[in-house]
Order: C-alpha cells, then sequence, then structure tokens
C-alpha cells in the first residue's frame, strides 16, 4: 500500500450532449442557435472536448506559455451517444480523446482514466430489471470497443442509483462508480458501529457498498463544496482561484487524503469560458506543491476502502427529492421560470412507460419465432448499432436467430430490434430535466417515442398509440401557445416520419434541382436509380424514374417509380408508386413526355393528380437539411437581386454621404443599413478567399468604422480562424514562405484592436507544432535571424511566449 503523498486530487469530467439525431435519419438537422455552426454538437465541440486537448497555461502577461491536454490529467467518461457522433464527425477530436486513455495509463499505474457510461443516459432507478441489464451491458460493450480495455469504472447518469443498478455493474465487471455525498446514508467507523452519513461521510476516501447478493462496488463521493463551485460558482475564474481552494480543503492531516471534484464535462469551456484553461493552470500548480494527480482505479489499487457505507437508494445529484424530477412534479428546476410548474413531467412519464409495458410482450412473443433469447439478442445488438456491416449484421442474427431467415424474416427482427433501441432512448433523462415539455429535449424523447410507434405499427396488428397520446394531452406547456404533449407531438414529430417511400420522394425531388443522380446515400437511405429521364426547360422541368431504395438500419427495400415536375422557382409536385412492370413505368414515361413541349403546367399537375390518387409530394416533404440545400438555391436570385439594391444605394451614395460625415452630419439610416449589408458581407467573403487580401481587409474594416458599423463577432470569428489556421498549416509545409508569414501577422494586426474573440485555439495548436519542430532547431543560428524574428511577432500576437 503507497502512503506518500499524502494528498491526491482526481477531477472527473462527465461529457455527455443529448442525442440530438432525427430519429429516421440519425442524423443531426441544422439547429439555428448554434449559428455560425451547423448545430450545437459542432459548437460544443469546439468550445470544450477539443480545446481541452489542447489548454493554455498562461502567464502573469496573459502569454500562453504551455499548451496541455487536460485529458491526461482528467478523469472523464462520455456518453456513448456522444462518442459515436464525435467519431463519425471530428475523428481527430475523437482519436485523441480515446488515445489519452491508453496513452496517459503508465502514469497511473497502468490504469486508465476513462469510465464507462450506462448507454442511453436514461434514470437508472426509474428502467425495468432488463433495461438496467441492457443499458450496462451496452455501455461496457461500446466502451470496449472504442477503448480497447475493461472498464474498472461506470458512471450513473445524474448519479441516480438504486442497490440493483450496482449489483448489475458488478456483475458485469465494473469496480467503482462516483456519488455525492448526499446519497450516503449510513457508515461503518472503524468499531463496526453503524451511524447516519450526514456530517460523517468523509469524501477524502472511497467506501465499500455491499449488495444483498454478496457482490460489492465502491463508491467514491466527489467534494460538494468544491465541485458546486466549480460548475455554478467562481472557482473556474482563474486557476489560482481554483487551486488555492483545492488545498484549502485538504485541512492539516497526515494520512491520504482524496480530493474527488465531479462535474459536467461541458463546465470546463462551453459553460464557463475558458474554464479548461484555469484547470490546467491548477493541475500545474497543485503538481508543483506535491499534490498527487490521480484517476480513481489507481488510488484504489493503492488504498482499498477501510469504511463501509449504505446508499440511499432511487436518490441523484441534481434532484433533492430522490429522482422524482424525472416522474414527477417536484419543484427541481433550472431556476429560468420560477414561476413555471413542472407537472407535465408525470404523464410524460407514464405516455413512455405505456408505451414499454405494452410493447414489450408483444416484442417478447413475437421474436420469440425468429431467436431463442430475444433478450440475449437484445443484449447483443450493441454490436449492430456500432457497425451495420453487412458481415456484422449477418452474423449477429445468424448466432441468435432459431433458423436460417428469410429476407423478410430478417427485416421483422432488425425492426424488433430497433423497436428496443428506441424503447430505451424515450427515457433519456433530458427530456425530463428542463422547465418545460415545449423545450428541445423534451421534444427530442418524443422524437424517439415517433420512431416506436411507427415499429410498432409496422410490426403489430394493434399499437397503443392512441393512449400514448391520451396521456400526453394531459401534459401541458407552461406557454399556452404551445399546448399540451400530444399537440408538440402533432405539431413537431409526426412530419417527421418517414419511410422508403419518402426517401424516394426525396431522390425524385432532387432530381429536379440537381439534374442525374447515381445510386446516391439519404442519411439512413440508399437508393439505385435504374433508370432517369429529364426533360422540359427552365419554365418547366419534368423527370421520371424506376428507383429501388433501401434502409441501411432494417434492411427492407422497395422499387419505385415516380413521376416529378417543377414550374416557376419553388412549384414541385411529385407523384411515386410502387414499381409493377416495364409497361406502366413506359407509360407514365410517355405521358410525361407529352407535357414538355409546348409547356403545359397545368395539365402536367393535373395528370400527376390523377395518375397518383392525389397523394403528391412537394418541398415540405424534403427532409430538413436537403429542404434547406434546396430553398437556398431557389432564393439564391431573390437574394442577388437585394444585394444588388443595396450596392446599389451604398455605391451610388457613398460619397456624397462622406462629404455630410466630414460637416458632423449624421448619414440616414437608409443609407448606414445598405454600407452594413455590403460591408459586412465583403469582409466576410474577403475571409473565405482562398488567399486574402490584407489591403482589401483593412479598407473594409476602415470604411465600417467610418460609419460606426461593427463586424459581426461570431462570424468574423468563425471565418478568420479558418483562415489562419490554413497559413499555420501551409507554414508547416513552406515555413520558410515569406508571403504566408507576412499574411498571418497580417491579419492578426488588422484584427488586434476588434474585440472579436476569434476561437485561435487550433492555430496555436499549429503554431506550438511548428516552435516544437522547426523552431528549435533554429534559434540558435544566424542564418535565420529574420525568420526567427517574425515567428516571435507572430506569437506575440497569438499570445503565446516562446522565450
Amino acid at each position: 500500500m503507497v502512503d506518500s503523498p499524502a494528498r491526491y486530487l482526481c477531477v472527473h469530467g462527465h461529457f455527455y450532449q443529448p442525442p440530438r439525431e432525427n430519429p429516421w435519419l440519425e442524423a443531426v438537422e441544422t439547429e439555428k442557435s448554434a449559428a455560425p455552426y451547423h448545430d450545437w454538437n459542432e459548437r460544443v465541440t469546439d468550445e470544450c472536448y477539443a480545446v481541452n486537448l489542447a489548454a493554455r497555461i498562461l502567464d502573469g502577461s496573459n502569454q500562453i506559455v504551455s499548451i496541455v491536454n487536460n485529458y491526461s490529467r482528467f478523469s472523464f467518461n462520455f456518453g456513448p451517444t456522444l462518442l459515436t457522433w464525435l467519431e463519425a464527425n471530428h475523428p481527430e477530436v475523437y482519436t485523441a480523446i480515446t488515445d489519452s486513455d491508453r496513452e496517459n495509463a503508465p502514469e497511473y499505474s497502468g490504469h486508465g482514466s476513462a469510465l464507462a457510461q450506462a448507454y442511453n443516459h436514461i434514470i437508472m432507478p426509474l428502467a425495468s430489471r432488463p433495461d438496467k441489464e441492457t443499458q450496462v451491458i451496452w455501455g461496457v460493450s461500446d466502451f470496449r470497443r472504442r477503448f480497447g480495455r475493461q472498464p474498472e469504472g461506470m458512471w450513473l447518469p445524474e448519479t441516480a442509483v438504486d442497490l440493483e443498478t450496482l449489483d448489475i455493474m458488478s456483475s458485469h465487471g465494473i469496480k467503482f462508480t462516483v456519488l455525492a455525498p448526499h446519497q450516503a446514508s449510513r457508515v461503518k467507523d472503524p468499531r463496526g458501529s453503524w451511524h447516519p452519513a450526514r456530517g460523517v461521510i468523509d469524501t477524502n476516501q472511497p467506501y465499500i457498498c455491499r449488495m444483498p447478493s454478496g457482490r460489492s462496488m465502491s463508491i467514491f463521493f466527489y467534494h460538494p463544496e468544491l465541485s458546486k463551485g466549480v460548475a455554478f460558482g467562481s472557482l473556474l475564474q482563474n486557476g489560482d482561484l481554483l487551486a488555492n481552494r483545492i488545498l484549502e480543503a485538504y485541512g492539516k492531516g497526515s494520512v491520504p487524503a482524496l480530493i474527488t471534484i465531479a462535474t459536467d464535462g461541458e463546465t470546463y469551456g462551453h459553460h464557463r469560458r475558458f474554464g479548461e484553461m484555469a484547470l490546467a493552470y491548477a493541475f500545474d500548480k497543485l503538481s508543483g506543491l506535491g499534490i498527487k494527480i490521480t484517476n480513481m482505479a489507481e488510488y484504489l489499487e493503492n488504498h482499498p476502502p477501510a469504511a463501509e457505507v449504505e446508499i440511499i437508494e432511487n436518490s441523484s445529484w441534481s434532484c433533492e427529492h430522490g429522482v422524482e424530477r424525472w416522474r414527477s412534479g417536484c419543484c427541481c428546476s433550472t431556476g429560468f421560470h420560477p414561476d413555471w410548474n413542472q407537472h407535465w413531467r408525470e404523464p410524460l412519464r407514464k405516455a413512455m412507460d405505456l408505451l414499454r409495458d405494452s410493447l414489450n410482450p408483444m416484442f417478447e412473443k413475437d421474436a420469440g419465432q425468429f431467436l431463442a433469447d430475444p433478450w440475449a439478442a437484445r443484449n447483443a445488438y450493441q454490436e449492430v448499432i456500432a457497425d451495420r456491416n453487412p458481415g456484422v449484421v449477418d452474423a449477429f442474427l445468424k448466432q441468435y436467430s432459431l433458423k436460417e431467415l428469410s429476407s423478410s424474416e430478417k427485416v421483422r427482427v432488425l425492426r424488433l430490434m430497433e423497436l428496443q433501441r428506441h424503447l430505451m432512448a424515450i427515457y433519456t433523462s433530458c427530456g425530463w430535466f428542463f422547465d418545460d415539455i415545449g423545450g428541445l429535449e423534451s421534444i427530442l424523447v418524443m422524437k424517439q417515442a415517433g420512431r416506436v410507434l411507427q415499429l410498432a405499427n409496422q410490426l403489430f396488428s394493434k399499437t397503443p398509440e392512441k393512449k400514448f397520446l391520451n396521456i400526453l394531452e394531459t401534459a401541458q406547456s407552461n406557454d399556452r401557445s404551445i399546448g399540451s404533449g400530444w399537440d408538440i407531438f402533432e405539431r413537431e414529430v409526426r412530419p417527421l416520419i418517414c419511410d422508403l417511400k419518402d426517401a424516394a420522394a426525396n431522390v425524385a425531388i432532387s432530381t429536379l434541382f440537381k439534374g442525374s443522380l447515381s445510386e446516391p446515400g439519404l442519411y439512413t437511405f440508399s437508393a439505385t436509380i435504374n433508370d432517369l429521364k429529364q426533360f422540359g426547360d427552365d419554365r418547366q422541368r419534368i423527370s421520371s424514374g424506376d428507383i429501388e431504395i433501401s434502409s441501411t438500419v432494417t434492411l427492407e427495400t422497395q422499387r419505385f417509380i415516380f413521376g416529378a415536375m417543377l414550374w416557376g422557382d419553388h412549384q414541385v409536385a411529385v407523384g411515386l408508386e410502387p414499381y409493377k412492370s416495364p409497361e406502366v413505368y413506359a407509360d407514365l414515361l410517355s405521358e410525361l413526355k407529352s407535357f414538355a413541349v409546348p409547356t403545359d403546367c397545368a395539365g402536367c399537375r393535373e395528370f400527376l393528380d390523377n395518375r397518383f390518387g392525389g397523394h403528391i409530394f412537394d418541398l415540405r416533404h424534403l427532409f430538413g437539411d436537403e429542404r434547406t440545400i434546396i430553398v437556398d438555391g431557389i432564393i439564391a436570385g431573390t437574394l442577388k437581386e437585394a444585394e444588388t439594391a443595396y450596392r446599389t444605394i451604398y455605391s451610388r451614395h457613398r460619397e456624397t454621404m462622406r462629404f455630410l460625415h466630414s460637416l458632423g452630419q449624421t448619414a440616414p439610416p437608409q443609407f448606414i443599413t445598405s454600407a452594413e449589408f455590403v460591408l459586412r458581407m465583403d469582409l466576410k467573403n474577403a475571409l473565405q478567399a482562398d488567399v486574402p487580401d490584407l489591403e482589401t481587409i483593412e479598407a473594409l474594416l476602415n470604411e465600417m468604422k467610418l460609419w460606426g458599423i461593427s463586424p459581426e463577432r461570431e462570424t468574423v470569428s468563425y471565418y478568420l480562424s479558418g483562415q489562419l489556421e490554413n497559413i499555420l498549416l501551409a507554414l508547416i509545409d513552406a515555413p520558410d514562405d515569406p508571403e504566408e508569414m507576412t499574411r498571418a501577422i497580417g491579419l492578426l494586426e488588422l484584427f488586434n484592436d476588434f474585440v472579436l474573440f476569434p476561437n485561435l485555439w487550433r492555430v496555436q495548436n499549429l503554431y506550438f507544432a511548428i516552435f516544437q519542430n522547426i523552431y528549435i532547431g533554429r534559434k540558435d543560428k544566424p542564418a535565420f535571424k529574420d525568420w526567427l524574428t517574425s515567428f516571435g511577432t507572430l506569437g506575440r500576437l497569438l499570445q503565446i511566449k516562446i522565450d
């Protein structure tokens, strides 16, 4: 047993975002509130997940003296659904995070710092036993695939706990978890006497919790004041404050003492801007003062629990009423709307329970016709979710099926598995956490429920949809204009429900705008175009096709023929029907050709209505981001006209307005509006140019200053950072290119006086790479004097100290 040093520190970050994916497309669609980013996942990645890989440590002059990887000193867990998104959308960030666990394990006696997590971030005490089993199994399986080892610890969503969950975790090899100190009920002292935990629980040591089964689980209790101060207080204002407060918390004892701080990982950089820098500085300072930075697995090996604890079942870290925040109208809320009630939470939970309790028996009976053990198959299905390669799917079906399955039976089994997948996703805790059922997070779980109902309707003759909606109707929003849960479902969820025919309609509509397509992929669908004919002119475009649509999730497939027309800028009509024969398709094609010349818009539309029984698709049926792309194309001409008008006003009257300005007169608002539009657009375009022209950018900034127009902070910061990143990448390949060095220095000097806060962390990382790989080898060589001077100037502008 290792007893020195006596002071240890473990900072745990629980990194998680609610799964924002559209359940039918399994993609995150545009979230305008996250602009200029596509969505909030993108934004939080830039502000938190990525910056913690390269956190800055500053000196007293706010110059960067070091860049460090916080994950090398964090204890951390990432929600599996978030890692799935990161793996697909930011593989470099994902790989660096997972590598951090392996690469830094030698610093912690061979123990990685990553913890697993119950898969879907559901409140485990409120889950059924089968769901608890699957959540733990999926969490462990997902962790093994990503980190290449068995997890030693597991994070419980909202630290919500009961003995059954701990017992299941222990049975699957989990050694420890983290709880809040108020979740302890009783502790046993060294003499073997039990005492109430309040005021007695020692967060400086782990405890052992024994289950009725004979299994046990080690529990770390986080330091409540420090954790609260980091998450909600002022401790991340600077690293000195955080480090000093941690030092004070140790007291003067000489026995090994562990301080564990646990917060949402997004605290460091997203919720608290520059929080990752405060943490990095505190880590450095505390290490220099003899504090041993550790993780829970290492500490547990060297200091096994000497004390025993009993937990308060059905408790959590964010609800003082236990777990009522996720099943009743308790008063726990974000506090942003103190006059609102949360009575909607109970019916939302009851509606989801209805789906689970009604559909699970149907699942078990139906799946039993094809699978030897439906629940064992569900437990193994995470392997398919992680990798839908046909070989993986076939191996799964072969292992768990009672017999060789036909194509239609494979589709049915996969639908049954997807039903179970989404029946657990409906319980994602965020759906109940916030203040109103009309919020984004509650809508997300209702979307999952919509997918459940679609699958149930495809599988079973009778479903609980009507009862589900009746319960949702009793869940009233605090905003009368939003209405009830039923209203929200019909408005926000029902329009998203899609199938193979909807995917075919999207492909058909795209042929009117994008020209010929060749076997396109469309989110969770794939299309094979067997035939495509396009004719008409700019006044009316017509297309007809024979296409086959497949689901990459359930493997269902269907062949369609379609007729589509576009007249004017945006009038679209598409009709589809299942493919019947070559002759039927030939007749459709022949009829459509007759409307091409001369143009007969009304006749063609009437034909499509009659031919396809009035079931016509239009632009409203496009999937979200696909609609945005096509609509942007449609309105491009209109926007160009508006831009021309603004430019005409600005250019025609600029000299007159300059003259008025010289007389001290204020330019009229109509002119300022046109100038603002033109100058901001020109600045954005200049920053997006392949080679930015510094003189042009400087002139635009001066002109904006003249008229009192400020650059759009976030937009300009976004594009400036991207431009500087490209320049630094070029300098890595060609460090002696004077034009690139001059361009980088010039850009930073131009924006030096503007409070833009460009997100320069990637640029600074690249600068450090040049510093380590090139500068150090040149710094003592006179031949590189000019280069070294320029490089130093660039560093100062980036607030990096290299001397």
